[in-house]
């Protein structure tokens, strides 16, 4: 289960169980949108289907035909289109396809995504066939909260809680799989996610993390080079959107960090800002990306903080 980004634990629990030839017919993997659970369930679908070795080999077909969404032995079931729970009648579906026989492969297995939103009806409908399930079938629920799981359910799944990486481990994990996309970008995007790689990749689709990254070169450069008022007017920007305001200053305090650590490119800032002077701004500007997930307001954070780093830096 190397591919689970950052998710080292449950990568290591999931494997433990492989390799000890003690898989469970029934998992729950709990985690937030954009996690890694669906990626989890793949690589899971992968190794029960796997016909090479190690499991997963990633090259046999079977492996190949999960990666790409086609493995008739693979049943992946949502929350259709227009509706907000998981209906009974896709719990009983799955109820009753489970007893025919696989396609191709050894086992079936079926992936129910947000399992959470099923009401009490739906989950019951599963638990008979979770409860007892036909030889080579595994259920793998995709889940984010668990505690909207019946009593019932959790007692008879194993249960896996992915992790959300930090910023920097996104970040590191976006230079792979959207190279094309520049750095600036997906650093914004990393801290505007808090981390979720998932979510970071749906926020590089939209222009957020450009404008994240341009503004925080305005701001450093205001706030180095020029004066107070234009940096209050680049944060002004921000009043009614403190997503996107937590992206920019991430992305202020990883560039006057830079400036600390002495690997800043740009030899105007290295000439003009000591590295203490760097450590403190570095830090002034973290506190204000704290306070402002804490809904202090923004206009008085924002200039709370100018003024202290143009103090600081004299």
């Amino acid at each position: 289960m190397q591919k689970l980004l950052y998710n080292r634990r449950a990568g290591a629990v999931l494997s433990g169980m492989a390799a000890g030839g003690r898989f469970p017919h029934a998992l729950l993997l709990e985690g937030p949108a954009g996690c890694g659970k669906k990626t989890a369930a793949a690589l899971i679908a992968q190794e029960r289907l796997c016909t090479g070795a190690p499991r997963p080999c990633g090259v046999c077909s079977g492996c190949i035909k999960v990666e790409k969404g086609v493995h008739p032995d693979v049943r992946f079931y949502t929350v259709p289109e227009g509706k907000k729970e998981f209906p009974v009648e896709l719990a009983r579906d799955i109820r009753q396809d489970a007893y025919i026989a696989p396609n191709e492969g050894a086992c079936k297995v079926y992936i129910v995504d947000q399992a959470h939103t099923m009401n009490a009806s739906a989950q019951n409908a599963l638990l008979k066939i979770i409860e007892e399930p036909p030889a080579g079938v595994y259920f793998i629920l995709l889940c984010e909260n668990r505690a909207q799981m019946l009593p019932t359910i959790l007692s008879r799944v194993v249960s896996v809680e992915l992790e959300t990486p930090s910023p920097d481990e996104c970040a590191a994990a976006l230079a792979s799989l959207e190279p094309d996309v520049p750095e600036e970008q997906r650093r914004a995007a990393a801290a505007g996610a808090a981390g979720n790689i998932g979510q970071a990749r749906a926020l590089l689709k939209t222009a957020k993390p450009s404008k994240a990254a341009a503004d925080a070169r305005l701001l450093r450069e205001a706030l180095v080079f020029g004066d107070r008022y234009t940096a209050l007017r680049i944060l002004a920007a921000y009043d009614k959107d403190r997503a996107a305001l937590g992206q920019t200053l991430a992305l202020l305090r990883e560039g006057f960090a830079q400036v600390a650590l002495g690997r800043e490119t740009d030899a105007r800032f290295s000439n003009r800002v000591s590295p203490g002077q760097a450590v403190a701004a570095a830090q002034i500007v973290q506190t204000a990306r704290l306070r402002a997930e804490r809904n202090t307001g923004v206009p008085l954070l924002c200039a709370c903080m100018v003024e202290q780093i143009k103090s600081t830096l004299g």
